[in-house]
């Protein structure tokens, strides 16, 4: 009886932590970093880069796609990553060159700019990985709507995961936050979200 109980509390924080990370524009949880049910307003940001700081309106002009992750997430991040990275060799060059692609860590504790330009590399050389502090990535995260939690691993090497919505940021040229593309969201899909972005020539 006590092992059907726990078999079926474990089915309900599953079902919870799908729920919170998966339904868009929502307050999902007292615990994550989100609290507005409004749609989230996007905006301008400071972080740091490889070198030094960046801000989005550095990028003004290009379509910024924006993704909250971090470097040792187990899978969810390098599906995400990985499609872009295929949706980005799928451009042609000119489409490429107005095209940004970001990932600012939800995991600034361990993810320093070191690790970030050695990971972003293995998707793409252009993936720019931004890091700051605690209180800037919050800030940001909880204008464009991504929530993130520290999950305890137990006595594992790496101490704690990071529970995370893995929504992409379609941020158009003018820097205005326009779509919010779901999970494993394709590489042919981004493709066609960023040209129904990008002005004609």
């Amino acid at each position: 009886m006590k092992k059907a109980y726990y078999l079926f509390a474990l089915v309900l924080i599953t079902f919870g932590l799908v729920t919170l990370f998966t339904q868009p524009w929502q307050e999902k949880s007292s615990h994550a970093v989100l609290v507005s049910n409004t749609a989230p307003t996007g905006g301008d940001f400071t972080l740091t880069g490889t070198r030094g700081k960046v801000s989005l309106h550095d990028y003004a002009g290009k379509i910024v796609l924006l993704y909250f992750g971090y470097t040792t997430c187990p899978d969810i991040c390098p599906t995400n990553l990985g499609n872009l990275s295929s949706a980005t060799r799928l451009l042609s060059e000119d489409e490429r060159n107005q095209v940004q692609v970001m990932m600012i860590t939800v995991d600034p504790e361990r993810d320093d700019q070191l690790k970030m330009d050695t990971y972003l590399p293995y998707f793409h050389p252009s993936f720019q990985g931004l890091t700051g502090t605690p209180e800037q990535i919050a800030e940001i995260a909880k204008r464009y709507g991504a929530v993130y939690q520290k999950a305890a691993l137990g006595e594992g090497a790496l101490g704690y995961s990071v529970d995370h919505s893995a929504f992409t940021y379609l941020i158009n040229a003018q820097g205005k936050l326009v779509e919010q593309l779901p999970h494993a969201t394709t590489g042919e899909e981004f493709v066609a979200a960023i040209r129904a972005q990008l002005t004609p020539k």
